[in-house]
């Protein structure tokens, strides 16, 4: 390899922000035309940020980047940063922000302007010389070279397998490689299609020259359509293009832009009697959510926080370039359609370079392709396409709008015919009448077919526009605002903050289209409830169900699904009253319309309404309807199924029939962890449940590890204080009550206390429910003092909330009698006992034995007293009721033993 070698330059820039103005070639300052003296690495700081403008740029960043490794002290960048800050002016420093414990960002707009050309040195690579570092592959010819990067065919020596090397010097190239590296992770790991996509096989990017290793896709479609593209008809170029708007809708469904679309970055090659199509060159592409990166656990190379700049000098090539991105606004999954527009055209007109200029309808014959390619390239990317998967869906729907254009043009030419002939009628003599008549009869069987085309055309532009607009609202309000500097979020941007900001858009996206607007909201109500936005849920149900009565009826099955789903937030509220009477309309309603559906969405909320109000006999004969409903209605819906199932087992171990809970609870894990789709979550909700069955059966060994696995898994994919984290927490506070291992019982009693008030607020039932728990295991432990006013103020609560007949009040009311005896308040716990009712105590936790526990503090009651006689049947019939396990080791069992073994 010769050691001489060719240079080449760099564009270099001026920059404007604000009253400042930085000369990259010069690397001067000027503020207000006049320069200020600055030191070097304070502008390298500039520099670097002014390239980036508008990315936050972490500290370790520009660490690398200006002082390249070198030694430091510890303030030594915003010492730097502060200097510049002084240097830029009051004004001007208010752009320069600070992203605490992140690093920095310019924000607003910045100009650049091209200023000069620096030089730059070239790759020494040749023909037929080895690849360095992959001697066995020798270069064959460059196909491409930009700044400081270069692209060569290699081939195996022995194999003769060729693969395409990219070679980069270093710097901004070298960052392109890494970049692409990554986001190649990023798809290949998020989609279960690559085959349109190139695997890139290894890199190097510790020595000069730095590379990628990618398998050879093909020649470009650039060079191939120098000798196939003009035999190849129109029906064919359409399924080229096809594959290529599949695959970036592909890449924008998992958050990638492409940012570079053009026919030089698309391969071609034999596939079968047709061709494959293959997209490449990921360098200049940004990804919308860097957080996927530490979902997927890729590292984080050549890429900044947010890496969505329209100044980043890694926009596009020109013909391609969105005209906002030379405005200076930030690329979009729109950028990318225009440039897919541009390429339509193109490979429509025959010529693959040829400009989208004044006139350019010429060379497309079919009017829908240029209403397609206008739409897709209008300049105005409020009125363009909103997503590339739209645009293949309206080219894939060409011959169905061909139909219905032609039945629109047919019907307006028989209408206007049959009124030409109408009116020349009326100029004939009058013996004519009756062919007249005759001729007005067909106008009116004409009109009334132009009636049918014109209503199925309507019918379809308004499917078009429901289609178009759902589109929008999911690119724009959904994907296109989960960019963390769209919420203006930063790194805390989240699902929460998404949907809150995307439900604001809802009613002005959708005010022509009551029914979609529906839709939509009805999804964000589900989406809100699983993350417990229970209020916003609300609204948004509330909000559904209105809108679907009026444009649907109160008995369609949408409106029934919506007013279900008010029932679902109105339980988990506790608002019981106001979710029963919605409950019997649902009834009403459902009656009037029957159907399987409606039989599973009646049967599955009163469920969970009886499961809420820990009626578990009624939950259960509820599931056993609505599994089977589900089943026959909706067989496809496996995760609403999978959570009924849960419930199930739930409702099983609290009546008693745990061998039953086992049963179900094992099928479920099953058949989950059968499926090659298995969630991850629904695993651990039914191995908890599970495991909570095999806790009442006191098989605590058996219980305990998965219950701990399920707890983690729930709380890492769903939040330490979310309602089924909470759930599991409980039942841990259970199986360590029952191991009689206090310390650790009251830990997670208190701990699931605090979260649910924290979470849910002192009044909600379930925070009662929790504070009494803590009571109890206090009680047992030997505390009484602690737990009496603990277990005071949830009976009080839940008594006033649901009355202290129900099974909540009466659970308390039993514990508060026990604890009032224990302490020798002996009225207030016959008081107390007199209000308990054995078959409601059955219904909020059966195990048979709560006639022999309220035996036993009668009899206690009674020994205190000073009437053992009396005391001892209550207490032997107790005590023979009471069955051996962890029953046997609480208090009341222990206490009732204690009394009736008492002298008289």
């Amino acid at each position: 390899m010769s050691q001489d070698h060719d240079t080449k330059e760099r564009t270099s820039y001026s920059y404007r922000l604000g009253t400042a103005e930085f000369d990259e070639a010069r690397f001067e300052l000027r503020v207000a035309g006049l320069p200020v003296d600055v030191e070097r690495r304070a502008l390298e700081v500039f520099a670097y940020l002014l390239r980036h403008a508008g990315e936050v740029v972490t500290k370790e960043e520009l660490l690398r980047e200006v002082w390249a490794g070198r030694i430091t002290v510890e303030k030594v960048l915003p010492n730097a940063v502060n200097k510049l800050r002084r240097a830029l002016g009051e004004t001007n420093a208010e752009r320069l922000a600070t992203i605490a414990r992140v690093g920095y960002r310019i924000d607003g707009t910045v100009e650049r302007t091209a200023v000069g050309r620096q030089p730059a040195s070239q790759l020494e690579l040749a023909a037929d010389a080895p690849v360095p570092g992959r001697e066995n592959f020798r270069l064959q010819r460059q196909l491409g070279s930009n700044r400081g990067s270069e692209v060569w065919l290699a081939e195996h020596a022995k194999t003769h397998e060729r693969r395409v090397y990219k070679f980069a010097a270093d710097g901004e190239r070298l960052r392109a490689l890494k970049r692409e590296a990554t986001l190649s992770r990023v798809l290949h790991e998020s989609l279960d299609d690559r085959r349109h996509l190139v695997e890139i096989i290894d890199w190097n990017f510790e020595n000069a020259p730095f590379f990628l290793e990618c398998e050879f896709g093909g020649q470009s479609l650039l060079e191939w359509s120098d000798a196939h593209l003009a035999a190849t008809g129109v029906t064919e170029r359409l399924g080229l293009f096809l594959q290529i708007a599949d695959t970036v809708a592909a890449a924008h469904g998992v958050g990638v832009l492409h940012k570079d679309l053009k026919p030089a970055n698309v391969l071609i090659e034999p596939d079968g009697d047709g061709w494959r199509i293959r997209l490449t060159d990921f360098g200049s592409a940004r990804l919308l959510d860097p957080e996927r990166l530490e979902m997927l656990g890729i590292t984080r190379l050549g890429l900044t926080l947010t890496q969505n700049l329209a100044t980043d000098p890694s926009s596009g090539t020109p013909l391609y370039v969105a005209p906002e991105i030379f405005e200076g606004h930030t690329p979009t999954v729109r950028s990318d359609v225009f440039a897919l527009g541009i390429m339509l055209y193109q490979m429509l007109a025959g010529h693959l370079t040829k400009p989208m200029a004044s006139g350019w309808e010429a060379d497309v014959a079919d009017e829908l392709l240029r209403e397609d390619i206008r739409l897709a390239t209008d300049g105005n990317p409020e009125r363009r396409l909103a997503s590339a998967a739209e645009f293949a869906a309206r080219l894939r729907r060409l011959g169905e709008r061909r139909a219905l254009a032609a039945a629109e043009a047919k019907a307006d030419a028989q209408a206007k015919a049959a009124r030409d002939a109408l009116a020349k009628s009326r100029a004939r003599k009058p013996y004519l009448i009756a062919l007249v008549a005759a001729l007005g009869a067909g106008v009116v069987v004409v009109l009334g077919l132009y009636q049918m085309a014109l209503k199925a055309r309507n019918a379809a532009r308004q499917e078009l526009d429901r289609a178009t607009a759902i589109n929008r609202f999911l690119n724009e309000d959904l994907i296109g605002r989960s960019n963390p500097l769209v919420v203006a979020k930063g790194q805390s941007a989240s699902l929460k903050d998404v949907l809150l900001n995307a439900r604001e858009r809802v009613a002005k996206r959708f005010a022509a289209q009551p029914a979609t607007e529906a839709s939509i909201r009805l999804s964000l109500a589900t989406l809100l409830n699983t993350i417990e936005l229970l209020p916003e849920a609300d609204v948004e149900a509330r909000r559904a169900l209105e809108l679907y009565e009026t444009v649907e009826g109160a008995s369609d099955r949408d409106a029934l699904n919506a007013r279900a789903l008010v029932v679902r937030l109105l339980t988990r509220t506790a608002k019981f009253d106001e979710a029963k009477r919605e409950l019997t309309k649902l009834d009403e309603l459902a009656a009037a319309a029957p159907s399987e559906h409606a039989r599973y969405l009646t049967a599955s909320t009163w469920a969970m309404y009886y499961m809420n109000q820990r009626e578990f006999p009624k939950a259960l004969e509820r599931l056993r309807v609505a599994i089977p409903a589900l089943r026959q209605s909706d067989p496809g819906n496996v995760p609403a199924l999978d959570a009924l199932r849960v419930d199930l087992v739930l409702a099983l171990t609290q009546t008693a029939d745990i061998a039953g809970a086992q049963r179900e609870g094992q099928s479920l894990v099953d058949d989950i962890a059968a499926r090659a789709d298995g969630s991850e979550l629904q695993l651990a909700l039914a191995q908890s449940a599970l495991a909570k069955a095999y806790a009442l059966d006191n098989q605590l060994d058996r219980a305990e590890p998965p219950m701990r696995a399920a707890y983690d898994t729930i709380s890492r994919l769903l939040g330490t204080d979310h309602t089924r984290a909470l759930m599991v927490l409980a039942d841990l506070f259970d199986v360590a009550a029952r191991r009689r291992d206090f310390p650790k019982a009251i830990d997670y009693a208190q701990r699931v206390y605090e979260t649910a008030r924290a979470k849910f607020g002192a009044e909600h039932n379930s925070t009662s429910v929790m504070l009494g728990n803590w009571a109890l295991i206090l009680y047992e432990s030997g505390d009484s003092k602690a737990a009496l006013p603990r277990i005071r103020e949830a009976y009080e609560r839940l008594s006033t909330a649901l009355g202290a007949k129900s099974p909540h009040g009466q659970m308390m009311g039993f514990w508060l009698a026990a604890i009032e005896l224990e302490l020798g308040n002996l009225p207030r716990a016959d008081e107390l006992l007199r209000t308990l009712d054995a078959p409601t105590l059955e219904t909020a936790g059966s195990d048979g034995m709560w006639q022999a526990r309220l035996d036993a503090l009668g009899g206690v009651l009674l020994d205190k007293r000073g009437d053992h006689a009396a005391a001892v049947p209550l207490l032997q019939r107790a005590l023979a009721g009471i069955q051996p396990g962890a029953a046997q080791e609480s208090l009341v069992y222990t206490n009732a033993k204690k009394a009736l073994e008492s002298p008289p």
